[in-house]
């Protein structure tokens, strides 16, 4: 499982076209939004579409005015060992 967290920048009143075309992407929910039109938005990884595709993308929303890297997880780093453990 790969999953990012990103903090987009958005003119507030245009949050729901924004959300609109975000959620449009495989893997995105939107969450919570400042007033100051900072939109906190998680992508995970999703059938039949590459997550780096997908923060690509997000960029090119009309809306999205910037996006910064919150946080990001990838099993992929696991060890073997450690990941069948878990289980």
């Amino acid at each position: 499982m790969n999953i990012v967290s990103l903090v987009l920048r958005i003119h507030p009143e245009t949050r729901a076209e924004a959300e609109a075309a975000l959620l449009a992407f495989p893997g995105v929910e939107c969450h919570g939004m400042s007033d100051d039109g900072k939109l906190v938005v998680t992508v995970e990884d999703a059938d039949g579409a590459a997550m780096s595709d997908t923060l690509i993308a997000l960029h090119r929303v009309p809306q999205v005015l910037a996006a910064t890297l919150a946080y990001e997880h990838s099993d992929a780093m696991l060890p073997e060992a450690s990941a069948s453990q878990a289980t």
